[in-house]
């Protein structure tokens, strides 16, 4: 006799399966080794996964409303297969298919997840960018797994890789610049397999003889808008900040610094005013954000959030969050041009490109 999955039946038995390789602490945020191979055999082979950036639920359908299938915990991982639209909120509509069934975006960081990376053993003069190439990996004090453990860098966050060390196993592993608190430069290790090398293909500018560029926020819509003279040449969708003294500055303004990786943070520090000491309700403490675009004196940025995927609503601190490849973009896009070793690009209204935020 035969018999016949149901799509639900088949849902849960993946969910099952991928549940073995999420509970097991040093293989969850990685691709399994099994659909490792079935992905070309390089460093630069990726597959899109899922993290959980609080607990989710994965549905029958892309509707609350149909069976419930599964759930995941917070850094949890899964493989993205596809999105769709459908209702939920007002402002975002985007599901992602994954073999545990559907889950809505809002709280699901896309990230791209890489093969093990090779061990670049000769950093250079300079060093080199790097990006997280996994769900997360563990930020130490020393290179070493039995060291204290300061950070979690999550896949899409981006650091300076300043030096290199092979451990008493083998091991090998990179120190990565962490330039807070302020007017301190702290530092990491990382797991080199864990670190992507960003080729300068993907630092590059975009159309850098362009003329008349610009970007607009319309912050009723919240979308921005890249155009060179008439023409639109990227859009996409923003959380600006969410009113009061976190709103975004409306108004003229133009690029005046780019950072490929920043550390941004509240948290109290020795010899921060008094004035100045947030609200602890309203601490925030996140490295290695991408591609920062900042564009007045106060420190608002266009940046990439891996905080959040829930775009289309103010939710930030006066920065305008947009996804992290889309943020890549507009590094690249916007003036001024710099080099691909280059810590950061320092501009001025004469060639940043103006920002016209309503």
């Amino acid at each position: 006799m035969t018999h016949t999955l149901t799509r639900r039946q088949f849902l849960k038995l993946l969910g099952m399966s991928s549940a073995l390789a999420t509970l097991a602490p040093r293989l969850h945020a990685r691709i399994p080794y099994a659909a490792a191979q079935t992905l070309a055999a390089n460093s630069d082979a990726w597959e899109w996964y899922g993290r959980a950036i609080h607990a989710v639920a994965f549905y029958e359908e892309p509707s609350t409303k149909s069976t419930k299938l599964d759930t995941r915990n917070r850094d949890q991982g899964f493989r993205i297969l596809g999105e769709t639209h459908a209702p939920f909120s007002a402002h975002n509509d985007l599901w992602y298919e994954t073999e545990l069934g559907y889950v809505h975006s809002a709280w699901v960081l896309p990230v791209k997840v890489y093969l093990p990376q090779p061990f670049i053993k000769d950093s250079g003069e300079w060093g080199f960018w790097g990006q997280i190439a996994q769900i997360y990996t563990e930020a130490y004090t020393q290179p070493a797994t039995n060291a204290g453990r300061k950070y979690r860098f999550y896949g899409g966050t981006v650091f300076h890789v300043v030096e290199t060390k092979v451990d008493e196993e083998g091991v090998g592993w990179y120190k990565v610049m962490d330039d807070y608190p302020p007017k301190t430069i702290s530092y990491q290790w990382v797991l080199a397999r864990d670190v992507h090398r960003i080729p300068r293909a993907e630092t590059s500018p975009i159309r850098p003889f362009a003329g008349a560029k610009r970007i607009e926020v319309d912050l009723s819509t919240q979308t921005l808008t890249c155009y060179e003279g008439d023409e639109v040449v990227f859009t996409t969708r923003t959380a600006s900040g969410v009113g009061g003294h976190l709103a975004t500055p409306t108004g003229e303004h133009c690029v005046l610094l780019k950072q490929a990786s920043r550390h941004m943070s509240n948290v109290p520090y020795a010899g921060m005013a008094e004035e100045d000491q947030p609200d602890p309700a309203d601490i925030f403490d996140l490295p290695g954000v991408p591609w920062n675009i900042f564009f007045d004196l106060q420190g608002t940025a266009i940046h990439g959030a891996y905080w959040h995927n829930d775009f289309g609503i103010p939710r930030s601190h006066g920065c305008l969050n947009v996804a992290c490849e889309a943020a890549r973009f507009i590094y690249r896009w916007t003036h001024p041009i710099g080099g691909h070793e280059d810590e950061f690009i320092q501009s001025d209204r004469k060639v940043g490109t103006p920002i016209i935020i309503r």
